[in-house]
């Protein structure tokens, strides 16, 4: 690449691995030259840096890298790779490129900002300008709070405020650039910060930062099983896109049904990795002809919970390990090794938990209904904490972020933001007969977790439960009340 007076502009690819609607990426072209990173990041000493991929997190990635390293070349816009501490490789990668202006989508959860803002201090005083831009949410968490308070705790209300916020018109890819010269290429690569994208061991299967379980003991299933049911990268993302429409119709009645396959979207983990914008996924729905109003306003509301994850998470530090309901620090939770081994095996004795467990093992993904009951169940009838459940779901799910899975768990758990009280225990087997009357789901996925089929000739319909449904309510109750009254 030739250089010149010509500005070049770094711009570092996090969770918005995507072309289309990068703000970003369009202004740093605007600008003049560009050239690409992706940093698998280690948090440094103080905490501070992004969550650590979990392993199904990281096979997405790496899938999804190799397609944007592919249409990034097409634009003729260079990717280069790098794994370690953020602020220590970008002020390198600066410095040996001889970068004039760094641009990126902002980060809102709180040890990611504190990053940003360190590394932006330091290329400024370096005399190096810092852009960071919108793109992961519909509604940055600061333009939006309650009248009176600092900011919304309850997800009806902070719908209600932020629905008809003006996000703007989806941006095109940028334009292209005359590619880099293979000798600029080659130096920029030689350097020793730089990888390839194998090289940065995300197929590798170890250092997870989520637990000291998963990692251990399983296989390189993201390559066997995971890979049949997704197709990571911004252009299947795309048509994704464009069938949205067998998402969204009839999403209304048909969304809490896990046995039928089209009931949801499945654009979550195109929106975790920012394969597509959320601005993108919302005017697409907006846009939808053939479908009701009634449906395509429920499927919006779907992701507005997705912006109200990021809004706590804005706003409440460690909210990964820490009740939001500071009195649930108190509760009882049981020290069940065995019970909690069970729930990641789907080995319960309880087919809707079981069958669960089953697609998540084999898929990387779980439906939500399903995961509200399993959550449920591993909370209030095992009384195992919600944050053993919250890491074995970062480990395993593809779709897992630093918001929804977190918030997620702590609203199932109770101790989450949310008005609703205790005692809402999703009954798994009310939950079956309700949602999957004819067992499509338990038929598709049932023995199909880590735990695998029970002997020749049993059936995983005939396991014992190993708890009982009714008693284990009665004690999450008298944990509760056990907890208010050690609170007060």
């Amino acid at each position: 690449m030739t250089v010149g007076r010509e500005s070049l502009t770094l711009v570092w690819f996090r969770d918005d691995l995507r072309v289309d609607d990068h703000e970003a990426l369009t202004a740093a072209r605007a600008d003049g030259r560009v050239v690409g990173i992706w940093l698998r990041e280690s948090r440094d000493a103080s905490g501070l840096g992004p969550r650590p991929l979990g392993t199904a997190a990281r096979w997405w990635a790496h899938e999804s890298l190799r397609v944007l390293e592919a249409e990034l070349s097409e634009l003729g816009i260079p990717l280069l790779f790098a794994a370690g501490r953020g602020e220590d490789i970008v002020c390198q990668v600066v410095d040996d490129l001889g970068i004039d202006s760094v641009r990126w989508s902002r980060r809102l959860a709180p040890a990611s900002r504190s990053l940003d803002a360190r590394i932006e201090a330091r290329l400024t005083e370096a005399g190096v300008a810092v852009h960071s831009h919108p793109g992961a949410v519909l509604v940055e968490p600061w333009t939006t709070s309650p009248q009176g308070g600092d900011f919304y705790k309850v997800f009806t209300p902070f719908f209600k405020a932020t629905r008809d916020h003006e996000v703007g018109q989806v941006l095109p890819a940028p334009n292209a650039q005359t590619p880099p010269s293979d000798s600029w290429l080659e130096s920029a690569r030689a350097h020793d910060w730089a990888s390839d994208l194998d090289g940065l061991g995300l197929l590798d299967g170890t250092a997870t930062g989520s637990g000291d379980f998963a990692s251990a003991r399983t296989p390189p299933w993201w390559r066997t099983t995971v890979a049949e049911h997704w197709s990571p990268g911004c252009r299947a993302a795309a048509q994704s896109l464009r069938r949205l429409a067998e998402g969204v119709d009839d999403y209304a009645d048909s969304h809490d049904f896990p046995g039928e396959p089209d009931s949801t979207s499945g654009l979550s983990p195109r929106l975790r990795f920012g394969e597509i914008s959320p601005r993108q996924a919302l005017r697409a729905a907006q846009d939808l002809p053939t479908v009701s109003e009634d449906d395509r306003h429920a499927w919006i509301r779907q992701l507005y919970w997705r912006e109200f994850s990021w809004h706590l998470t804005y706003h409440i530090p460690h909210l990964e390990s820490v009740p939001i309901r500071s009195e649930f620090a108190h509760f009882p939770y049981e020290d069940d090794a065995d019970g909690l081994e069970h729930w990641r095996n789907g080995t319960t004795g309880i087919p809707l938990v079981d069958a669960g467990m089953g697609q998540l093992w084999q898929t990387g993904w779980m439906h939500n209904r399903v995961r509200m009951a399993t959550a449920s169940f591993l909370t209030k009838n095992l009384l195992v904490h919600w944050w053993h459940g919250e890491q074995w779901f970062w480990d395993t799910l593809v779709d897992a972020d630093e918001a929804n899975n977190p918030v997620s768990w702590q609203w199932v758990a109770g101790c989450g933001a949310d008005a609703a009280p205790y005692f809402r225990i999703f009954n798994p087997k009310r939950q079956r007969e309700r949602f999957d009357p004819d067992d499509e789901y338990i038929d598709r996925w049932l023995g199909r977790g880590p735990g695998g089929l029970p002997p020749a000739g049993d059936s995983p319909e005939d396991r014992e439960p190993i708890v009982d449904l009714r008693q284990s309510r009665q004690a999450a109750l008298a944990a509760y009340d056990q907890m208010k009254t050690e609170a007060e």
